[in-house]
């Protein structure tokens, strides 16, 4: 049974009164209030027509919160091009650097510190490993992003790093790497080292939380047994370019964890929820709860102000000159053709018999959650306000200025 887009929106809009009943953090109150009422006539609508007159549409306007699946499809189309223009067209690795589950209930309690600390010694362990000359001596290009599930929506803080297989060494000269990047053992103890001294810096400057069952003792007892213990940093082979990675994280740096396509049915009050098993790559299926569902997902509702996608080395913003000489040598993936589906055509609004873009008419703003970015430009209308092209009407002082 193939469900709708809308399914994870459904679910949240019919257990809300429950979810609001619970203890939840500020994000995840602001993220079931806008992922319900997203693309509904709550938020406001939008009248465009077809500038000859053929066609009129109702847009119903978008919450634009990351974690919403319904409108995030042009974000992902957008995101890609933009990747497309700053990837080089190169063999990439794909490494996967994943945080001990020994820390998960630290995680819970810290979640802006843990991911802070987790890009930052997965970057720095890529770096400066490749940096040294034993390995190559250069400065690769790092596009990462932060996942915090696993395949079953379970808590499994990692991140994604797309890494060029090559890099300009301090001549500017481009280097490959070859059909191999780093050691794994050497990478994953260099992994932890980092790790366990950042963690052990924030907590002597007092910036860890310790969860109420946790005590300092019992903290330092896990911080020494991990010493011991080898963690998980996963080298992929190698890519021709980063084409395949790029839009793999595209699914899931915009619009959350769960595709609605997974979501099979509901039977005897149970969702059926099919996922992909790593170990054995086969398609499987568990069965949850719907509030069940829906609590797994709020749980990696990202926090505040951490942004889930960065770019260090030659793909950092700062590298504009380093990055413009290897994109003289290696161009990037403009040419690339993104998988089906990911087309800016898809989501624009045009006339069916002219092809005309729409044009905007009028629109009404509702209701809209505290916190999205969506309403800023629209401070000064009350909700209920009617702004038509070439006017701007303020509701409060019952005025209407025309600008034409």
């Amino acid at each position: 049974m193939e469900m709708p887009k809308r399914t994870i929106q459904k679910l949240l809009r019919a257990y809300k009164p429950v979810l609001d009943g619970t203890p939840q953090p500020l994000k995840n109150r602001k993220a079931i209030e806008a992922l319900a009422l997203c693309q509904t006539r709550e938020l406001g609508v939008s009248h465009y027509g077809c500038p000859e007159g053929h066609e009129h549409w109702e847009q119903f306007h978008s919450c634009r919160h990351r974690s919403c699946y319904v409108c995030s499809e042009r974000k992902r189309v957008e995101w890609v091009e933009k990747q497309k223009q700053r990837l080089f067209d190169t063999p990439h690795f794909h490494v996967v650097f994943t945080l001990p589950h020994e820390y998960l209930s630290l995680w819970r309690y810290n979640e802006a510190l843990f991911a802070k600390l987790l890009f930052k010694a997965s970057q720095q362990s890529l770096l400066e490993l490749m940096a040294d000359r034993k390995y190559g001596g250069l400065t690769p290009g790092l596009l990462m992003t932060l996942h915090t599930w696993g395949r079953q929506l379970n808590l499994h803080p990692h991140t994604h790093c797309l890494v060029t297989a090559g890099g300009l060494t301090p001549g500017n000269r481009w280097k490959a790497t070859g059909e191999f990047l780093l050691p794994g053992p050497v990478l994953r103890r260099y992994y932890r080292g980092k790790v366990q001294a950042l963690l052990k810096e924030a907590l002597q400057r007092g910036e860890l939380t310790l969860p109420p069952d946790m005590t300092i003792q019992q903290l330092w007892q896990h911080y020494r047994a991990l010493y011991r213990k080898t963690w998980s940093v996963r080298i992929e082979e190698r890519y021709e370019h980063g084409k395949g990675v790029m839009l793999y994280l595209a699914r899931y740096c915009k619009g959350g964890p769960l595709h609605p396509s997974q979501i099979k049915g509901w039977e005897q009050g149970d969702i059926k929820m099919s996922y992909l098993d790593h170990r054995d790559k086969r398609i499987k299926e568990q069965r949850l709860t719907p509030l069940g569902l829906a609590e797994r997902l709020l749980q990696h509702v990202p926090a505040r102000g951490v942004h889930t996608v960065r770019y260090y080395g030659l793909y950092a913003p700062a590298a504009k000159q380093r990055h413009r000489r290897a994109l003289a040598q290696h161009g990037n993936l403009e040419d690339v053709k993104a998988s089906r589906g990911l087309d800016l055509r898809t989501v624009l609004l045009c006339c069916k018999r002219c092809g005309a873009p729409a044009r905007l008419l009028s629109q009404r703003w509702g209701k809209a959650p505290k916190g999205n970015s969506f309403i800023r430009r629209r401070r000064t209308l009350r909700a209920g306000g009617y702004v038509q092209q070439n006017v701007e009407r303020e509701t409060g002082r019952e005025s209407v200025v025309d600008t034409s």
